[in-house]
């Protein structure tokens, strides 16, 4: 017993220098990285105002703020030969005035900055036919909370996807919910639209909800899809350019283009 308490104390003076002997301080050189191209336009197939956003990526230890990039030629063309230029509104904002697109029709949006080209293609889908919006209340655990569940027949045999865009008391909902038909091609769909919690949002009676219901191609699925996983992760900040998700956009240029339908619907919950 004498000999291994005598060994106590060494070992107990090893172990420290050995700990002490391995601590190091890290010294992250941890350098910006170069500035990104950021385009997000949209196309619906409902005649008005169709606009993209052109910004810049800022280093990651600035705050979101990208800024607007001026002097861009933008331009639209469908697979049946028509184009359409783009003005700038204000900075980064390019619009097209009293434009729609057309179900079944694919889109090319192109933009031209400083001897550089960006080109982004996506194909609107047919319309799916919104039937309505239903309130309901879910039960987790002890607590009872009020939901949206938007309600559709999806058609059989064709691959959709869909994206959902709430609207509560007037006030942008920024979580995002996007859906496929993997599971349920051809069936009645209710898709119940959980709020997640991470804005502090809450549906109660009496609340004004509107919901916009869109069809998107695979590609815009893909990126939505990627957006919400991070959404849900807990970081729901700038859904456009977080973790670089999937982007339709040639050249490294990040962001999307997205031609879809549009249908809305408003609720009030009892």
């Amino acid at each position: 017993m004498k000999r291994y308490g005598a060994l106590i104390p060494v070992m107990l003076i090893f172990c420290i220098a050995m700990f002490l002997s391995c601590k190091k301080i890290l010294d992250l050189d941890l350098e910006a990285a170069e500035p990104q191209l950021v385009i997000a336009g949209n196309l619906t197939n409902i005649a008005g105002v169709q606009s993209v956003s052109i910004s810049r990526t800022v280093p990651f230890d600035e705050s979101n703020n990208f800024p607007a990039v001026s002097g861009a030629v933008v331009s639209l063309q469908d697979s049946e030969g028509n184009v359409v230029l783009f003005k700038e509104a204000r900075p980064g904002i390019y619009e097209a005035y009293d434009l729609k697109g057309k179900p079944g029709i694919n889109y090319t949006l192109k933009v031209v900055l400083e001897e550089q080209v960006y080109t982004a293609s996506s194909t609107m889908p047919e319309v799916v036919a919104l039937d309505s919006l239903s309130a309901t209340e879910q039960t987790f655990g002890s607590n009872v909370r009020k939901t949206i569940a938007v309600n559709f027949q999806d058609p059989a045999g064709i691959k959709n996807f869909y994206l959902y865009k709430m609207v509560l008391n007037g006030k942008k909902v920024g979580q995002i919910f996007s859906d496929s038909d993997f599971f349920t091609d051809g069936r009645y769909v209710r898709r119940d639209l959980f709020l997640s919690g991470v804005e502090d949002l809450e549906i109660e009676s009496g609340d004004a909800v509107t919901v916009e219901m869109q069809t998107i191609d695979e590609p815009i699925y893909t990126y939505w899809r990627t957006l919400e996983q991070q959404y849900a992760s807990g970081n729901p900040n700038d859904v456009t350019t977080p973790s670089n998700p999937p982007s339709n956009w040639s050249n490294r240029a990040l962001g999307f283009f997205s031609a879809h339908t549009v249908q809305i619907e408003d609720v009030v919950v009892r």
